[in-house]
C-alpha cells in the first residue's frame, strides 16, 4: 500500500512538473525570452478583473499610454521591498502619461486587497487568478517587471525580482521613445 501511494504522489509531482514546464515554455510564454534577448514584441491580450473593486480591465484600454506591468503577490518579500519605489515612480510618471498597472498571481482576492490598502498602491491591480497571463507572459517568479509601450508592444528591460528605480526609470524612457 506504501508503495502505491509513492508511485501515485510521484506521478502526480511529475505531471505538475509537466505544467508548469509547459506554462513557461509554451509558444505564448516566450515574451520574456524574446525581451531577455533585446526584442520588441506584441504584449499578450488580457481582459481581467480588478483586484480593489469590481469590474475588469484589458491591456487593450490602455493603448497609446506607457505601462509599466509589474507582476507581484501579497506573500512575496521582494515585492514588498519594492512597493515604495514603485508608487513614487507611478506619481512621479503619470504626468508623462505613464501607467503602473499591477498583475496580482494565483491568490485569495482578500489578500491581495489588504496588501494593496497596507502599501497604499495608487495604481490599479488585475488578479490572475489561474496564473494563465504570467504564463503568456513566461514570468518566472515574482516581482517581475515588464514595459509597454504606447503601440502595445512589450520592450527591453525585463527586470527580474526587485526593481532598482534607474532600472525602472530606463525601462520608461525605453518605452516612451519606442
Amino acid at each position: 500500500m506504501r508503495a502505491l501511494r509513492l508511485t501515485a504522489a510521484v506521478a502526480v509531482l511529475a505531471l505538475l512538473g509537466l505544467l508548469v514546464w509547459d506554462v513557461a515554455h509554451s509558444s505564448g510564454g516566450k515574451v520574456a525570452r524574446d525581451v531577455d534577448k533585446g526584442e520588441i514584441v506584441k504584449a499578450p491580450a488580457f481582459n481581467l478583473p480588478l483586484v480593489a473593486t469590481d469590474g475588469k480591465l484589458s491591456l487593450a484600454s490602455l493603448r497609446g499610454k506607457v505601462v509599466v506591468l509589474n507582476f507581484w503577490a501579497s506573500d512575496c518579500v521582494p515585492c514588498k521591498q519594492e512597493q515604495g519605489e514603485l508608487n513614487r515612480l507611478a506619481a512621479k510618471y503619470a504626468s508623462k502619461g505613464v501607467v503602473f498597472l499591477g498583475i496580482d498571481e494565483i491568490e485569495v482576492r482578500s489578500f491581495a486587497q489588504h496588501y494593496l490598502a497596507h502599501y497604499k498602491v495608487p495604481y490599479k491591480s488585475v488578479a490572475d487568478g489561474n496564473g494563465a497571463i504570467a504564463g503568456k507572459f513566461g514570468v518566472t517568479g515574482t516581482p517581475e517587471t515588464f514595459f509597454i509601450d504606447k503601440l502595445g508592444r512589450v520592450v527591453p528591460p525585463h527586470i527580474i525580482a526587485t526593481a532598482k528605480v534607474s532600472a525602472v526609470e530606463a525601462g520608461i524612457e525605453r518605452a516612451l521613445s519606442a
